[in-house]
């Protein structure tokens, strides 16, 4: 009576599929091949989904303040009742000065940013061409403290140290923390940040368009309001918070940031009469 073969052995094939060292390496690069795909398919398109799910950054930001400073600058406008043109004209050059300030600080920031990492990842190339194996001691000290025993640590950076892009780009990863390939994303975030700025400036500016300053007040905080606990609902969803808490939060800062705007309106016109 034969016994089973053991788990995980395959049968020796026969025939047409030829000997076992050949089937052996056709599942190999089957499943090398399987592996290929997955990452095309998957691994980095999850990546770029990241990518693009991360600059719900700018896109909060943008939209916050697009909402929150010209409702200040016309509740408190609308406080001190300078007349309804006065009070347009106010949030229009601040919704405009605002977008450009905004955009513009978001694409400095972003630059510095990337400049930095640059300067950081050709310095590091520098650092492996001039002490090469100081550097592969290093990364295996890295994969040591995360959990490698040393024979393996520095057999791994060894190994990695045969191909200078996979070296270098591995020791940006492990050892500076950053990604290989950041950067490019500075014009994005600013037009970004820039245009939801100025969309969402529309919202507490409309009513002062249509009706008299006693109705556009409320109708300007209503709809400021709403919009802002819409804007922590996406704010959630995407970062896959808890919806009602994250809606309240941005709903919250906007009552504030109104408040603090009809205040200073008030004081504002009784000081100076």
């Amino acid at each position: 009576m034969e016994s089973a073969p053991s788990i995980g052995v395959h049968p020796q094939p026969t025939g047409a599929r030829g000997t076992y060292d050949e089937y052996v390496e056709s599942i190999s690069d089957a499943q090398r091949e399987e592996a290929r795909s997955h990452i095309r398919d998957h691994a980095l398109g999850e990546a770029a989904r990241i990518a693009r799910l991360s600059r719900i950054r700018e896109f909060v930001l943008g939209a916050q303040d697009g909402l929150l400073v010209p409702l200040g600058v016309v509740t408190g406008m609308a406080a001190a009742n300078p007349g309804k043109s006065a009070i347009l004209v106010a949030g229009l050059a601040e919704a405009v000065a605002g977008a450009i300030a905004m955009g513009g600080g978001s694409y400095l920031a972003s630059e510095a940013e990337e400049g930095l990492y640059v300067a950081e990842i050709r310095d590091e190339g520098l650092e492996i061409t001039a002490e090469p194996e100081r550097e592969v001691a290093e990364l295996a000290l890295v994969l040591e403290d995360e959990g490698l025993d040393r024979e393996s640590a520095e057999q791994v950076s060894r190994g990695l140290a045969a191909n200078p892009n996979v070296f270098l780009r591995t020791k940006v990863q492990k050892e500076l923390g950053l990604s290989p390939d950041a950067g490019g994303a500075a014009i994005g975030d600013a037009l970004v940040v820039g245009a939801t700025y100025l969309g969402a400036a529309v919202v507490p500016l409309w009513p002062y368009f249509l009706f008299a300053v006693p109705t556009a007040l409320p109708i300007s905080l209503a709809c400021t309001l709403i919009a802002l606990f819409a804007l922590g609902i996406v704010k959630g969803r995407v970062a896959r918070q808890r919806l009602l808490p994250a809606g309240l939060q941005v709903l919250l800062i906007g009552g504030v940031s109104a408040g603090v705007g009809w205040v200073i309106g008030h004081v504002v016109t009784g000081a100076v009469g």
